[in-house]
Order: C-alpha cells, then sequence, then structure tokens
C-alpha cells in the first residue's frame, strides 16, 4: 500500500473512531434521562385511598400529597384576630346558652360522660386554654352542635347510640367548630354583627336591658340556625380537626369511622332520626373515605 493510500486509511479510522464516541456519548445521555424518568415515576408510592398516588420524600423536597383533601387546612392558624375579641366571644357564648335553655330541654343524664370525653378532646384541640362547657340535650334526634365560647351539645340520642370513641369523634368535631371560630365567621358576615359587636361589647354581666335586647337578636340567629349550620368545607374542616384532636387525646380515630357508619344504618332506617343539622354536612361516604386517608396519613408519620 502507498503512502497515500495508507493516509486515506488513517484518516476513515480516525473518522470511525469519532463516529463511535459521538453515539456512545448519546447512549449515555439517553440512559442517564431515561434512569431519571424511571426513579421519578418508582417514587410515587400508592396510598391508602384509592387511585392516589404520593410522592415519597425522596421524590420531592417539599412532599407535595396529591390529591389530599385536608389540603387547605394542614397549614391554617387560628386566632380572633378580624373577629370578635376572645372576651366578648365568651360573653356572646353566655347569651347564646341562655337562649338555647329557652329553645332546649337540658339534662344531667350522660352529662358526667360527656364531660369525661369532652374535656379530654378539648386539652388536647389547638384551643386547649378556652374554658369548654359541655350540655347534654333531652331529645330523640342524634344530634350535637357547639357555640362560640365553648360551648358544646351533644343530644341523649346520640349518647345512646355512641360508645366512647365514637362519642369523642363527635365532640372533637365540635370542638374544631369552636377551634377554626366558624361560627364567628358566620356572624361577622351577618347584616346584624356591628350591632351585635356593639352591644356585647356594652354587656357588664348576663344580665340588664342591654343582655335583654340582645337576647332577642340571638334568640332569632339561633332559630334560624345561622351560627350552627356550617358550610361543607368547614364540616370538612372540623372533620379534620376532629380526627387528629381525638387521636392526641388517646382515643381510637376509627371511631369517628364508625360513628359515620352508624348514622349512614340511621339514615337509611329512619332519616327523621337525624337532626337537621346533619343534612348539610359532607356525604358520609365522602367523610369516611376521608377519615380513613387521613388515619393512614398519621400512621404513616
Amino acid at each position: 500500500m502507498n503512502f497515500q493510500g495508507m493516509n486515506v486509511c488513517k484518516t476513515l479510522r480516525k473518522q470511525s473512531m469519532h463516529q463511535s464516541i459521538v453515539r456512545i456519548f448519546f447512549a449515555l445521555i439517553v440512559g442517564a434521562a431515561l434512569c431519571l424518568t424511571t426513579a421519578q415515576s418508582v417514587a410515587l408510592i400508592q396510598s391508602s385511598r384509592p387511585n392516589v398516588l404520593v410522592p415519597s420524600r425522596a421524590a420531592t423536597a417539599s412532599s407535595v400529597q396529591f390529591d389530599d383533601p385536608y389540603s387547605d387546612f394542614r397549614n391554617a392558624r387560628y386566632s380572633n384576630a378580624g373577629l370578635l375579641n376572645e372576651n366578648d366571644e365568651l360573653k356572646l357564648g353566655m347569651q347564646l346558652h341562655r337562649e338555647v335553655t329557652k329553645k332546649f330541654n337540658l339534662t344531667n343524664v350522660g352529662l358526667d360522660r360527656v364531660e369525661r370525653v369532652g374535656q379530654r378532646c378539648a386539652k388536647t384541640s389547638l384551643r386547649p386554654n378556652m374554658l369548654y362547657k359541655f350540655h347534654v340535650v333531652q331529645s330523640r334526634e342524634i344530634n350535637g352542635f357547639s357555640l362560640p365560647g365553648g360551648h358544646v351539645y351533644i343530644t341523649t340520642a346520640l349518647l345512646r347510640l355512641a360508645n366512647d370513641n365514637e362519642l369523642a369523634s363527635v365532640l372533637a368535631h365540635e370542638i374544631g367548630h369552636i377551634v377554626a371560630r366558624h361560627s364567628l365567621k358566620t356572624l361577622q358576615k351577618s347584616q346584624e354583627y356591628d350591632e351585635i359587636a356593639k352591644s356585647i361589647g356594652e354587656l357588664t354581666g348576663v344580665a340588664g336591658s342591654a343582655a335583654r335586647d340582645l337576647g332577642v337578636g340571638l334568640g332569632q340567629m339561633l332559630g334560624s340556625q345561622l351560627l350552627t349550620a356550617h358550610s361543607r368545607d368547614e364540616e370538612r374542616e372540623a372533620d379534620f380537626l376532629g380526627v387528629r384532636g381525638m387521636a392526641r387525646a388517646g382515643f381510637d380515630p376509627q371511631g369517628m369511622i364508625t360513628m359515620f357508619q352508624k348514622l349512614q344504618r340511621v339514615e337509611e332506617q329512619d332519616s327523621s332520626l337525624l337532626g337537621t343539622l346533619f343534612s348539610d354536612h359532607p356525604d358520609a361516604g365522602e367523610r369516611i373515605e376521608n377519615t380513613r386517608y387521613e388515619i393512614a396519613r398519621m400512621r404513616r408519620r
């Protein structure tokens, strides 16, 4: 082979080597991309809730939870800022309780049990310094409600239906409404807010003409359920606060699920036994699913 031929061969060999290096480099890049995509896919783990994917902590630093029913409430901070101050809230609660005693028949039957379970849940709530007062209402309706100032009411029918864990779920839920100041927020949106706020601020006790005049307006509010009926989002928030609060108090959070299941059966058999307040709550099936999701999340932490 002559010198020129040798040069041609060398040139061809260099071109071939260069092409091989380019192909290898390209293959490495594609391989790395595929590995990254696979790792991200594997990082998605199936949660306890069907068809919900949750990124693992390795997949993302922020650990974002997909399809989290309580995502709006996890970082909430609760206070009376922008609402009635706590002192006026207590006065409002006293006035409202006076109206409750006129409207409902309160009883001491089962009150010791409600106090025992309720105070445990109150101490582990996100508002533990509030002086909570629990009351039992004589009624065939299965119902419960709460009012500003720490007042929580449970019917005798609900007491007969619920075991202690289930009772804790209801009481912790109602405490959740007080923690989140749901009734105060509703009051603030009402047309009567300015007048009521002024009247409450002028009260020095629970008697006198000012208290009587205020009681008339509050009685009408109570009758219309303005302060005891909540939006579905508020009910979800109270469920979220309740299931976590009852667990911290040492009650089995599964009690919230079995309570919902009992309410489902009652509704199927005789819906008239359920209090009117339950009619605006989220569907029991949804609440069961959400509670299961939250219990599983608490167990993973």
